[in-house]
Order: C-alpha cells, then structure tokens, then sequence
C-alpha cells in the first residue's frame, strides 16, 4: 500500500523545503511517494527539486492554480497507483508532526470508507480554522470554528459538509469514481469543497480530527482583507478570485438539493451579487 503525496507549488521555495522535511520524517516515511507540481516557479524550485531523487517533478504552465496542478498530478497517478492506495493533498504552506500522515491513515481506514481532513492551527498552537459548514440556503460558508460545541464529546467530527484540500486523504478508490477535480470549472478556490462532496455523495464519510493538525504561520484575516481590496472585475472574472462567478454558481449547484437548485439563480443574485455591488459603490 502506498501514499501518494500532491504537494502543488508557486514559488516560497522555503516553505517547500520545511513540507518535504516534515514529510521525509514521517513514521510511515517508507510508504509515501512525493509528487510535487511545480507552476511556473521563478525563484529556484525548479532547480531544487532536480536534485531530490525522491520527488516526482511536475511542471505545469503557470496557469495550473491549484485545482489545475492538483488534477493534473492525479491523473499521473492514476497510471501508476492501485485501488487499495491513498492520495494525501498537502499544501506548501503548512507543517506537520511526524506521526500526521500514520494518524490520518488510521481513521481512514477505522472509518472506511472515509476521507480524513485536518484542522489547522498557528504556530502558536490555537486553532485559526476547522473546516466549512455549507449553508445551501443563503449561500454562505462558515468556519466550524464559530462551533463552540463541536469537540465537546468527540475528537471526531463524523460527518462534515466538506474538507479543504490544505491536508486531506482520500482513497484512491472515492477520487477514481468522481474521476477527480473539475479544475475547468474550480481552477482555484472551491476546487477542495466541490471535490470532496462529489465524494460524500458517492459514500464516503468525510472526517476531520482534533488530533491531526497541520500548522501555518499564514494570517487568515489580513488575506481576507486583502481579497475585499480587489475589483469587482477581479473578484467575478479571476480564475484566482474567491468570487469566481461560474465557480461559485457551480459550486452552489453541485452543494444543493434539486429543490433548492431552482431557486439557485434568483438567489445568487439576492446573496451574493447585490452584496458585492452594493459595497463596489
């Protein structure tokens, strides 16, 4: 059985450098395989990656983004995996312990079948974001950390609305039935979410652990800050923007019920359209 690493990079070749670290002292070391999709780097990864004979180099176009690089090192693996085999989606931006990828593992398979995502924390040990709630209603999604009561009787939340691709392990079997991301559509954001609930409708119970963290030192509000700076023309045309119009629309359509799939556009407008115009004027 082997554990195929997609680790997707843009330059920050020293966080690059910290992820395979933390992922070469693994317990279970001897189990993974590293693919690692390079997207038009400049400042060096190219060249750094050359000399490590145990990655797998990818090069990408530059215009990959995340939900492209992802699927393109899938579609590789899936030339030379087997059903039995697991693909774990980390970013570059994180790091972990080294028992992370053995105690995913573990629920993966004690809950099979089942896909485990972690939760994330700063470098000061608090947790910044557990995972999304999907609200089909009003189109919005919150963080599982607003929660208060969620890790109350469990370590385990058993059945979340979606998992983020920052570190998460599917089997190969669920990522081969939903025959991997639809990177056209989710070139970025919401490539995770919509992936991994393609995977909840196919069986999969989707997982996440209070015990299995991955670490960053990004700050989460001062992105969100950032992303309100930007156009509307960025916001709703950008294949980076979270705003991404088709995405979103796609993304709502795969989340809800038929009902509430007829009042989709009608309410694209009403949650997210007007909102974003009013605060462009």
């Amino acid at each position: 059985m082997d554990i195929y690493v997609v680790i997707p990079v843009f330059n920050r070749l020293d966080h690059t450098k910290k992820i395979i670290e933390c992922l070469r002292r693994q317990t279970i070391k001897n189990n993974l395989k590293f693919f690692v999709v390079d997207d038009g780097s400049t400042d060096g990864t190219d060249i750094w990656l050359k000399k490590q004979l145990d990655i797998i180099t990818i090069q990408g176009n530059g215009y990959l983004l995340w939900g492209g690089a992802v699927d393109l090192a899938i579609k590789n693996i899936f030339k030379l995996c087997n059903i039995v085999d697991w693909v774990l989606f980390i970013n570059n931006d994180v790091e972990i312990k080294e028992n992370y990828v053995e105690s995913l593992l573990e629920i993966a398979k004690k809950y099979y079948p089942a896909s485990v995502g972690s939760i994330i924390k700063n470098n000061k040990d608090k947790i910044v974001s557990v995972g999304p709630r999907v609200l089909t209603k009003t189109l919005e999604i919150n963080d599982l950390l607003m929660d208060d009561s969620i890790f109350i009787n469990s370590e385990l939340i058993k059945n979340v609305d979606a998992l983020s691709g920052r570190g998460v392990l599917y089997s190969v079997k669920s990522l081969r039935e939903v025959n991997g991301l639809r990177s056209k559509i989710f070139p970025h954001y919401f490539s995770d979410y919509e992936l991994s609930i393609r995977v909840k409708r196919r069986g999969y119970r989707l997982i996440l652990s209070k015990q299995v963290v991955v670490y960053t030192d990004e700050n989460f509000e001062l992105i969100k800050k950032e992303k309100k700076k930007k156009s509307i023309f960025f916001k709703l045309f950008s294949r980076k923007s979270y705003s991404l119009i088709y995405s979103k629309f796609f993304f709502w359509w795969e989340a809800s019920n038929n009902i509430e799939r007829i009042s989709l556009p009608l309410r694209i407008i009403i949650f997210i359209m007007l909102p974003m115009l009013r605060k462009a004027l």
